[in-house]
């Protein structure tokens, strides 16, 4: 469905006076701009980042069934960080694709270490192949530091940077599957399910938010990547810098306010 120019201005009219999120944009499944608010502003992407570590990890990996170990020091690391975790173990035998659903769906910064150590031995050589896929699809105000997006003054990007990361992301068909995924069950060697937490913190969103990556550190605000369905289109919005925490929703209050607007 292309938009005509009146529509696109009722978008951007509507959407200024309401939303909470400093920094927007949106997007028709074409790839059009629909509104637009401080998209080319720096920010610091928090959650936001664990897109590229996915897309990352996916293409680097060509058995996803891979095993792989859970270090005791990555969760001593980060639970010391208070870091959002995916509820893995010290020791627990996983596979890479129960790390990429700790990524995307719970967020976990024991997923997105231990898929870096898994794959290339460590986040720091993990994080060279973030910056270089970046550089390679034109994230020119974008510089990670690491897998799980914890703050660091140096890593930045832009909501049109994670635009274009994410637009990217979706056309691979297993990110596309996980990302859309409301819940996903592993046995770690114990059941462990892990739900997106997106669906569980506010009424209205299932049917609405297809697929979604939030984010939050007191530095960046409530952040929030998602793909939005309307009467059979789809479009993708890109929020940050909304104020609140994470018991808070405005990231997804925003996005149900497009929604009903479009």
């Amino acid at each position: 469905m292309l938009y005509n120019a009146n529509k696109t201005q009722q978008v951007a009219h509507l959407e200024i006076p309401s939303l909470h999120s400093k920094n927007v944009l949106l997007l028709n499944a074409q790839g059009d701009v629909l509104y637009e608010k401080n998209a080319d502003m720096i920010i610091y992407p928090a959650s936001l980042t664990k897109i590229m570590t996915a897309i990352v990890a996916i293409e680097m990996t060509e058995d996803l069934q891979v095993q792989t170990i859970v270090e005791p020091q990555t969760i001593t690391k980060f639970t010391a960080q208070n870091a959002s975790m995916a509820g893995f173990r010290a020791g627990d035998f996983v596979t890479v694709e129960d790390l990429l659903y700790g990524t995307l769906l719970a967020s976990g910064a024991d997923a997105t270490a231990t898929l870096a150590e898994a794959i290339v031995g460590g986040e720091d050589a993990f994080v060279t192949f973030m910056n270089n896929k970046a550089h390679e699809l034109g994230m020119k105000d974008t510089h990670f530091v690491n897998a799980s997006g914890l703050h660091h003054e140096a890593h930045q990007s832009s909501v049109r940077d994670i635009s274009k990361l994410l637009r990217y992301a979706m056309e691979n068909p297993t990110f596309y599957e996980i990302f859309t995924s409301k819940s996903y069950t592993t046995y770690v060697p114990t059941k462990l399910t892990i739900a997106n937490s997106l669906y569980t913190k506010i009424a209205g969103v299932e049917g609405t938010i297809v697929g979604g990556k939030a984010g939050y550190t007191p530095e960046a605000g409530l952040c929030l990547a998602s793909l939005i369905e309307k009467e059979g289109q789809q479009f993708l919005l890109i929020t940050a810098n909304a104020k609140g925490h994470t018991w808070i929703p405005m990231h997804i209050e925003d996005a149900l306010t497009v929604s009903n607007i479009l």
